[in-house]
């Protein structure tokens, strides 16, 4: 983790001595999540679910209208899930049902870079993010109906078999002031976090995360702002 930590750091510290256009500050953001499960002949039906990330930003100039950012933050990434499960007596007749009801709260630190290109007050930006597994907790709810009589059993755990996680980061950025801007980010993971040889599965989890939020800015040059909107 501290191999993470070093590229952020040093562009933070050249920011203090450089006479480049650039900004930083603090971003926070609200959200939706979702956690595609696939794996096990099993078929899930994921649920969107609230969620949200906060942290810190970098973002330098790059010419008159290109950026160049940065960021390091924690995500909170919440999944849901159902799944039912038919119930046969030794003969194959059904003579039940079992639904599992699942929520998954995973916590990430993240580290997106990413560049861009702004017209007028409207900054746009693409590139890649990675992410190291912080903790993970799962909840789920298995209720069972057999011949009209229903039980329901609590499973509550820490889910110890979360990989790092990589993808593609996009976003807007909206000046509303020098000071503060409007950010939308959307995070798609291109790999599996799921790990198949601890766990003998064989589960895939992909993770997906749109988020709307406010992004302040603690430092700027130049009538930089916070990045997009530099005067040409």
């Amino acid at each position: 983790m501290k191999k993470f930590l070093v590229i952020p750091a040093l562009l933070f510290s050249l920011a203090s001595t450089s006479q480049a256009t650039y900004s930083y500050g603090f971003d926070f953001a609200l959200g939706l999540s979702r956690i595609t499960m696939k794996g096990e002949n099993s078929d899930f039906q994921e649920k969107i679910t609230p969620s949200g990330n906060a942290g810190l930003f970098y973002l330098k100039k790059i010419k008159n209208r290109g950026l160049f950012g940065v960021e390091v933050y924690v995500a909170q990434i919440e999944g849901r899930w159902n799944y039912q499960t038919p119930i046969k007596d030794v003969l194959g007749n059904n003579i039940g049902l079992s639904t599992t009801e699942g929520r998954q709260h995973l916590t990430y630190i993240t580290f997106p870079i990413y560049s861009g290109i702004t017209f007028n007050n409207i900054s746009s930006y693409v590139g890649i993010q990675a992410g190291i597994a912080a903790s993970g907790k799962r909840d789920n709810t298995i209720t069972t109906s057999i011949s009209g009589i229903a039980s329901s059993e609590n499973q509550l755990g820490n889910l110890s078999i979360l990989l790092p996680d990589f993808g593609i980061r996009a976003g807007l950025i909206l000046k509303l002031s020098n000071k503060l801007n409007l950010h939308a980010k959307y995070y798609q993971g291109l790999i599996n976090i799921f790990d198949k040889e601890t766990s003998l599965s064989n589960f895939t989890w992909r993770t997906q995360q749109f988020t709307v939020g406010i992004r302040f800015s603690i430092r700027n040059t130049n009538d930089c702002g916070t990045c997009p909107a530099w005067r040409t």
